[in-house]
């Protein structure tokens, strides 16, 4: 079964990329591979997760009943490929861990103290960006070798991933945003995305000088060298490359394409071609299928979705508190998503709801999209239900409730910095 899925779930991401390519190709195809994929993996689930997906799911055909007895219309084929694309796109980009990051040998003096720890943190914040999970867990790894890891260095891990999503066109909570706001500009979204997350990495290390002096002197870091900055630039420039050459064609499938590509034309130059066809196999059926905790969550969250856009349709539902989307109901939305994800709610729930009661207000686009990726990470950074504390928890023992607690502190002291740069986004509005 799982070999099965693995398959299929390569074939929704090729049907996916080629619908973004050719939009002459339906979607739904792509969107029934997933479903079947889906079904299949779902004993595979955690019951808790199982538990919040399958209540989702209940809420979302609650919609659909609803709008279905207001008479409104429901895009009945939306409901097998609304987030296909998304789960495409982190399809194609788990392929990257198939990479190699090379570490270099740094100078003895930079693998303890400060200067290490600050090469961990930008080692977190760079490869994090790019390869998502697996780089923290690369990074974390090195640091836990010799003694585990300890509740500083998790938070300090955790803190400096929780920046990613603000940036990175290759995080998921980017490609969710530009599902769920197509109107976004990456460019003018990063420019205030990545001055964010830089602020972020600039607040852990001076409380790390500030709070942790004596756990900061003997702190051993991840060695970053230039060297292992060869993926993001490559990266990097293949997604700039693909957008000269394909300017039609949506930030999601240029991302998915490029990092397939990078992926495929790096193995086989360095491992050869039947060596490297054998690794994408291997990775097709028994990695691919490791992402269903994604895939049942971001389709059961476009199922709700499409509900929610026929019951708002039907009842002309709208938030009655907001008569237009200003910074005054962005730092209202950015506070209520981080308290969501306190309580445990994922953010691809929240957004899905939100959104579309937002959209009879026709909000700014960067503005909204700048307001749902701050909540995105900062939630996820304080939210103990977060895929980021879970793991902390299975593979380092660090419970995700204290760890999510851990750093609240941090997500209070961020909340008013992520103000100043919403009300820079409103300001752009007008440039």
């Amino acid at each position: 079964m799982s070999r099965l899925a693995g398959m299929l779930l390569a074939a929704m991401t090729i049907g996916a990329i080629g619908h973004g390519l050719w939009p002459i190709l339906p979607s739904w195809p792509a969107g029934l591979c997933a479903w079947i994929a889906a079904l299949l993996l779902a004993p595979r689930v955690s019951r808790p997760q199982l538990v919040q997906i399958g209540l989702l799911l209940v809420i979302a055909l609650m919609t659909i009943a609803g709008a279905l007895l207001l008479d409104a219309d429901i895009a009945w084929l939306r409901l097998l490929d609304t987030n296909v694309g998304l789960l495409s796109m982190l399809a194609a980009i788990s392929f990257l861990q198939l990479l190699p990051i090379r570490t270099g040998s740094p100078a003895t003096d930079e693998r303890r103290g400060p200067v290490a720890y600050l090469k961990t943190l930008l080692s977190v914040a760079v490869f994090g960006g790019f390869i998502n999970l697996s780089a923290m867990l690369l990074v974390a790894d090195r640091v836990a070798r010799k003694s585990g890891l300890s509740a500083f260095a998790g938070q300090s891990i955790t803190r400096a991933f929780s920046g990613c999503p603000c940036w990175s066109p290759f995080f998921a909570g980017m490609a969710v945003v530009l599902t769920y706001v197509p109107e976004t500009g990456l460019l003018r979204v990063v420019a205030l995305g990545l001055p964010f997350a830089v602020v972020g990495l600039a607040v852990v290390f001076i409380e790390a000088r500030l709070r942790h002096a004596g756990e900061l002197a003997d702190f051993e870091g991840y060695p970053l060298t230039v060297a292992s900055l060869w993926l993001p630039c490559l990266l990097a420039a293949a997604v700039t490359f693909g957008h000269l050459l394909l300017p039609l064609a949506s930030v999601m499938v240029i991302i998915a394409l490029a990092a397939l590509l990078v992926t495929v034309g790096v193995l086989a130059a360095s491992s050869g071609v039947a060596a490297s066809a054998r690794r994408l196999g291997s990775y097709v059926q028994h990695g691919l299928p490791a992402m269903v905790g994604e895939l049942l969550l971001f389709l059961a969250a476009g199922v709700l979705a499409v509900g929610l856009r026929g019951l708002s349709t039907g009842m002309h539902l709208s938030l009655p508190f907001l008569r237009v989307f200003d910074f005054s109901a962005a730092a209202l939305l950015l506070a209520a998503l981080i308290l969501a994800s306190m309580l445990g709610a994922h953010p691809i729930i929240t957004i899905s709801v939100v959104v579309p009661l937002l959209a009879p207000l026709h909000p700014d686009p960067q503005l909204l999209a700048v307001t749902l990726l701050f909540g995105w990470g900062l939630g996820t950074c304080g939210g103990p239900l977060s895929g980021t504390h879970l793991v902390m928890q299975g593979r380092y023992g660090i419970s995700s409730l204290k760890g999510a607690m851990r750093n609240w502190p941090y997500v209070l002291a961020m909340y008013p910095l992520a103000l100043l740069f919403l009300f820079l986004a409103e300001r752009f509005q007008t440039v």
